[in-house]
């Protein structure tokens, strides 16, 4: 069943490259975090216009540094024709000026801070309200339910304040009700002239929560505007409900959304009115989806000013030549908060919900090529994934620097089933032709000492079993077949014809698309500590930049960086310990002919470079004995370095001691090797929710298809337990 868990194999990966072949656009919103339930206006609008552009989702968990990293990631990726969402107005202000720099166009359907496109360069369109309608509206609501003694006060957070702000401002020039004249801000160390005092309750967790100006007494207001974060807001509304407050709350447009009702509680005597964009968020973000597909369906190779025109064209609204909804054409309504139902006696929580947000069903940790396969494995499934990794440019996986030896063959028995599960899930069709992993055909051999020897027998005898054509070629054979190498020392070689090598972050990308494609987000950051007590039904993942976000499993595939993460069975020491990996790239004219040798007598490993950088060189690699090394790598060798390769390498291609031979460049990586030298595969341990799939000692490349399914399958398992 090689497409079980929907690892890319010969038709997954012509799916996978259909899907690439259409347009991109970004989704940036929170999709985990306090501020998910948001999030889930963009996915559900993502899935929904998902069938002629391709809408990869980023996570920006509401926090503005976020935000700014995924704007600088998508402008350095360079493949999305717009960006849809930054809910957050924060977030958006922070990204806005990456977007206009690189002519990026941007779609904004939830961002409601105003002034946002005022140095927008005509790249922008807003497609909702903003913030100060809103205060106008919502005074103009007050005055018609016959309110006339109103304070505001707002939950502590920035952006509640701002919005409290507002509304004090829109009062000032409002028909009433208006707040009393000379309205300040208490600044929290004591009761401000005329400032509506905080309440007792508030004493602790809310103390100086700064209030606007009202009358003196909460018990003789007929209304109270709560401005900020609906978590925010429903814990300011309980205390001043628990103070004696027994009017009107009205809060603002963060509170519109179904879980309020819940955290607010039972509602107050004089009732709860909530903000809303005129016709809900959810047709703004739908109305911004679908004129963006309309435009990208048309004419799938526009960009910047061409497609935001033809966006406007489609759409079922009008804007301002600085990209704002035309007057009139959006607003505000004010709807009352439904009463929450009270769930069942012993009803469980909904799965998704957690104390630090929305949780997912899966993080994997590390967007290397086994991390990226694992997440498009599980997305396939319809797991809810994350897959987190840094975008701040640096590329600290082992597939970033890997030299890319694709076979079926490995001494080790282990390995070989995972060689050749790869083989069945990706190698073997990729072969075919270049495809989507850049596979290029060069035939491999593994050269066998003695001690290697009944190995290479029985696995030639596997791999043909297999389908995957193979021979026990002996010295004399090699020597006749291949002038370029010496044999000495050599017993016998396992030969692969069909075997060569691929581009290895080529292949990680393809694999994280499709994992895109599928639904799976991506999580700018690194992980730093990974907290399972014994017995909980989450994990909770302590990010870098951000807060924690929660997964009722964790697939950690981080190689080199494994062991910096706490919280798990590999932290520190245990992991492994990190090893320098140097190749470079030579050019000699008995390099013609030459395949890709692996060779298990002197440790040295090489393959002919045929096409980009270094075409027409020879990659030769010699084993450093370089340990506790940071994760990383670099495309510079020093003359040390390639005098060292030259030396070691030479005993089996004696051409580089020729000093014609000429160095054409080369590379340092690191990986995370295992005292055993297998991968740390599996549950950490019994009952864990953490999945390992790390410590691939050099070999992980060829074997992450068939790591990445086995990964997918034992988390699916976590994912079934209660």
């Amino acid at each position: 069943m090689p497409e079980a868990l929907g690892v890319p194999e010969a038709r997954g990966a012509a799916d996978v490259a259909g899907a690439a072949g259409l347009p991109r656009g970004a989704v940036v919103g929170p999709f985990s975090g306090p501020r998910a339930a948001w999030g889930e206006h963009l996915e559900r609008a993502a899935e929904r216009y998902g069938t002629a552009v391709n809408w990869e989702l980023y996570d920006d968990r509401g926090e503005a540094e976020t935000a700014r990293q995924i704007a600088e990631a998508v402008v350095a990726e360079g493949r999305h024709a717009l960006v849809v969402g930054h809910f957050n107005s924060a977030g958006a202000a922070a990204a806005l000026p990456v977007y206009r720099a690189a002519g990026l166009p941007v779609l904004l359907p939830l961002a409601t801070v105003p002034g946002l496109l005022a140095d927008g360069a005509g790249t922008l369109l807003r497609w909702c309200p903003d913030d100060r309608a809103q205060a106008v509206d919502l005074l103009a609501a007050l005055r018609d339910a016959g309110h006339t003694r109103v304070a505001v006060t707002h939950d502590g957070s920035l952006y509640g304040e701002r919005l409290a702000l507002l509304v004090r401002d829109a009062s000032a020039v409002a028909p009433r009700p208006a707040l009393p004249s000379g309205a300040v801000v208490s600044d929290g160390s004591g009761p401000a002239t005329g400032a509506v005092p905080v309440p007792a309750a508030l004493a602790g967790e809310l103390a100086g929560v700064p209030v606007l100006d009202g009358p003196g007494d909460p018990a003789a207001l007929t209304a109270l505007v709560v401005c900020g974060t609906h978590v925010g807001a429903a814990r300011a509304a309980r205390a001043w409900r628990e103070a004696g407050f027994r009017g009107g709350f009205w809060f603002t447009d963060d509170c519109a959304v179904d879980e309020f009702a819940a955290l607010l509680g039972e509602p107050a005597p004089g009732g709860a009115s909530v903000a809303r964009m005129r016709g809900g968020p959810e047709a703004h973000v739908d109305a911004a989806f679908a004129a963006a597909t309309a435009a990208l369906s048309e004419d799938p190779g526009r960009t910047g000013r061409s497609l935001l025109a033809a966006v406007r064209a489609h759409a079922d609204r009008g804007f301002t030549a600085l990209g704002e909804p035309e007057p009139g054409s959006v607003g505000w309504d004010f709807v009352p908060v439904p009463v929450p139902v009270p769930a069942p006696a012993g009803a469980a929580a909904p799965r998704g919900a957690g104390r630090h947000g929305r949780a997912y069903d899966v993080i994997v940790v590390g967007a290397g090529v086994v991390g990226s396969a694992t997440a498009a494995a599980l997305a396939r499934r319809g797991a809810r994934v994350a897959l987190v990794a840094p975008m701040d440019g640096r590329q600290d996986h082992a597939t970033a620097w890997s030299g890319g030896l694709v076979r079926s063959f490995e001494a080790d028995p282990y390995l070989r089933a995972l060689a050749l599960r790869s083989h069945q899930l990706a190698w073997g069709p990729a072969a075919l032709a270049p495809g989507p992993y850049g596979f290029m055909t060069t035939g491999s051999l593994v050269l066998c000492g003695d001690d290697d020897l009944e190995q290479a027998e029985k696995g030639v005898a596997e791999l043909n079993g297999a389908g995957v054509t193979a021979e026990l070629l002996d010295p004399g054979a090699l020597g006749a077949r291949f002038p370029g190498l010496s044999v000495d020392g050599v017993t016998a070689a396992v030969w692969e014809p069909r075997a060569g090598y691929a581009d290895p972050p080529r292949t990680a990308r393809v694999y994280r698309d499709c994992a895109l494609a599928h639904g799976a987000r991506l999580l700018p950051a690194r992980v730093r500590e990974l907290d399972a007590p014994p017995g909980a039904d989450r994990v909770r993942v302590l990010l870098e930049p951000g807060g924690p976000v929660e997964a009722r499993a964790v697939v950690l595939a981080a190689g080199g960086g494994t062991g910096e993460i706490a919280g798990h069975r590999l932290s520190g020491a245990d992991a492994g310990r990190n090893k320098s990996i140097r190749y470079g790239f030579f050019h000699h004219p008995a390099t013609a002919g030459l395949p890709t040798v692996v060779d298990l007598v002197s440790g040295v490993w090489g393959r002919p470079q045929l096409s980009g950088e270094a075409a027409g060189g020879y990659m030769a690699g010699r084993p450093v004995d370089e340990w506790d090394v940071a994760p990383g790598g670099e495309a510079t060798l020093t003359d040390a370095h390639v005098a060292y390769i030259r030396e070691g390498a030479a005993v089996r291609w004696p051409w580089l001691a020729d000093p014609a031979t000429r160095f054409l460049g080369g590379r340092r990586g690191v990986d995370l090797y295992t005292p055993h030298s297998r991968p740390h595969l599996g549950r950490e341990r019994p009952g864990s929710r953490i999945v390992l799939a790390t410590g691939w000692s050099g070999a992980g490349f060829k074997t992450a298809p068939g790591a990445a399914e086995l990964a997918a399958t034992e988390t699916l398992e976590v994912l079934s337990e209660p």
